[in-house]
């Protein structure tokens, strides 16, 4: 059903994963005091891979009639996120190298990633523990 929890779960995937495009990673302070920040647009596999990832958990909201489907494209989900991290990390430490900084700080949005490895997780159990539900119920017939 649309109204269940794995819903809220994807949307907020899908949210965590739009966000990455305009969300600062890293900052850089540069030898002239000034600030550069580090988007995830920069690096355009990092940032087709979050837009798809997004793109594919708004699809698995209005799948919801084919739980199998919806739990794969989340298990997917997962496992792209967890790539997306590692991949997120790479070019930060590349920008870091190439960069001729005094000091850098992770922002915030370098945990968007994680948080959606974390929604898409939830949504798979949520979508999980209803297929399990069904077929219980199944065996009462």
């Amino acid at each position: 059903m649309i109204q269940r929890i794995q819903t809220i779960w994807l949307a907020l995937a899908a949210i965590s994963g739009f966000a990455m495009a305009k969300v600062p990673l890293f900052t850089a302070t540069l030898a002239d005091q000034t600030k550069r920040h580090y988007l995830a647009s920069e690096s355009l596999l990092s940032f087709a891979l979050a837009v798809g990832i997004a793109s594919m958990s708004l699809i698995a909201i209005f799948l919801f009639r084919n739980r199998p489907t919806q739990f794969k494209l989340a298990i997917v989900g997962v496992l792209l996120s967890a790539g997306v991290t590692g991949l997120q990390v790479y070019s930060v430490e590349n920008f870091k190298k190439t960069t001729a900084m005094v000091q850098g700080t992770y922002q915030w949005g370098g945990l968007l990633p994680i948080a959606m490895m974390i929604f898409l997780i939830l949504a798979a159990a949520g979508i999980r523990k209803d297929e399990k539900l069904i077929k219980s119920l199944d065996r009462l017939r």
